[in-house]
C-alpha cells in the first residue's frame, strides 16, 4: 500500500449484501457508539438507525472510493445527532409515564466514573476531531490502526500519530480540569 494514500478496503472486498456487511461491522459500531453515548440501549438504537441509513445507501457507499470510511461517517453522524434527535421525538410525543425509560441507580453510579473522561474527550473533539475520534476507536473499541485508518479515511501512520497526540492533549485536559 502507498504509504501517502488513505488506508481503503475496495468494494469488491465487501459483501454485495447489506446484511452481511452489517453482521461484520455491527459489534464495531456498537462498540464505538457505546464509548460516544454510553448507554448501550441509546448505543444499540444509533447503531440501528445508521444501519437503517446506510441500507438506504448501500448501492452510494459500494461505489465510494472508501465504503467502510462512508459507512462511519454515517454512524458518526447519527451518534453527534442522537440526543437533539431524542429530545425532538419527545416533544411530539411526550410520554404517557416520564419515569417509565429512566436507567436504575446502578446505571447512574457507573456513568458517574465516565464523566470526568467523557468532558475531556468532548472538549478535545470540539478541538481536534481526528485525534478525539483515533483516540475512541484505538483506546475505547480497541481497533488497531490500519482499522482505525480504514474507517477515519487516513493512513495508519497518521491514525498513530494522531492517537498519541490525542493521548496527550487529553492528560493535559485532564489534568488542568484536576487542579
Amino acid at each position: 500500500m502507498n504509504e501517502g494514500s488513505p488506508a481503503t478496503r475496495p468494494a469488491a472486498e465487501l459483501p454485495a449484501d447489506f446484511e452481511v456487511f452489517f453482521l461484520q461491522e455491527q459489534k464495531a459500531f456498537l462498540a464505538l457508539a457505546a464509548s460516544r453515548l454510553r448507554d448501550r440501549r441509546d448505543a444499540e438504537d444509533a447503531v440501528l438507525e445508521a444501519g437503517r441509513r446506510m441500507y438506504a445507501k448501500w448501492e452510494r457507499i459500494l461505489a465510494h472510493a472508501n465504503p467502510v470510511a462512508m459507512t462511519y461517517t454515517i454512524l458518526n453522524g447519527v451518534i453527534a445527532d442522537f440526543y437533539r434527535r431524542e429530545i425532538r421525538a419527545a416533544h411530539v410525543e411526550p410520554c404517557a409515564d416520564p419515569a417509565a425509560n429512566l436507567p436504575d441507580t446502578t446505571y447512574l453510579q457507573e456513568l458517574g466514573h465516565h464523566e470526568a473522561l467523557d468532558l475531556a474527550l468532548d472538549e478535545l473533539e470540539a478541538a481536534a476531531p481526528l485525534q478525539a475520534n483515533c483516540v475512541r476507536l484505538r483506546h475505547l473499541t480497541g481497533l488497531s490502526y490500519d482499522q482505525i485508518a480504514e474507517r477515519l479515511n487516513t493512513t495508519p501512520g497518521s491514525a498513530k500519530s494522531s492517537t498519541c497526540l490525542g493521548l496527550q492533549r487529553l492528560k493535559a485536559i485532564m489534568t488542568r480540569r484536576d487542579q
